[in-house]
């Protein structure tokens, strides 16, 4: 599937660039990481994500009773009990693999809602910077997975700091030392 989607972009690009049109990329993940809404979004994905996790953790808890039943019974010799336990446990289990995926849905729909406004100012700024430098396409440069997309192209393709600029966030500088006081400042 990855040589069939490298296979592709290679062509693309290809009959990209043959054509005269210009391409950019960018890092939508990296902008989305320093974006100021971010850490808002985490912070409410993880109380959504306790709530559908306490349901599930009482579903289990649920099963793990009847299972505990089931166990009683039947080192106490009733077959029957034991059977019409076993059975209510089977069904039990369903219900938690069931809750299980619908949390993890409801989880990731609630992601989306999240970031759909942050991902709108995102491509947005990204539509300014790509019309003012003249490329006619945006490539993300990674994908969801964390794989690099462009494995190659020429400097000044990356709008990534161009778009987080247009966005208006300041980054500090990283591994730069902060500027040094004035002296003759302190010396007064």
């Amino acid at each position: 599937m990855k040589n069939l989607l490298l296979t592709f972009s290679l062509i693309l690009i290809g009959s990209t660039i043959s054509f005269g049109q210009k391409m950019a990329h960018a890092d939508v993940n990296a902008i989305l990481s320093v974006m100021p809404e971010n850490e808002k979004i985490n912070e409410d994905l993880q109380i959504y994500a306790t709530g559908l996790s306490k349901r599930v953790q009482d579903m289990k808890a649920q099963l793990d009773a009847v299972v505990q039943q089931f166990n009683q019974v039947l080192s106490a010799g009733d077959t029957a009990k034991a059977l019409e336990l076993q059975k209510q446990g089977i069904e039990f289990d369903k219900q938690l693999q069931q809750a299980n995926a619908q949390a993890e849905q409801q989880l990731a729909q609630k992601r989306g809602e999240l970031l759909q406004p942050v991902l709108t100012r995102i491509r947005s700024a990204m539509e300014k910077v790509a019309k003012s430098k003249g490329y006619e396409y945006v490539l993300n440069s990674v994908d969801g997975a964390g794989t690099s997309i462009v494995l190659w192209g020429p400097d000044g393709a990356d709008i990534t700091m161009e778009v987080v600029n247009e966005l208006g966030i300041k980054l500090e500088q990283q591994g730069q030392p902060a500027p040094a006081e004035d002296s003759s400042k302190k010396k007064k």
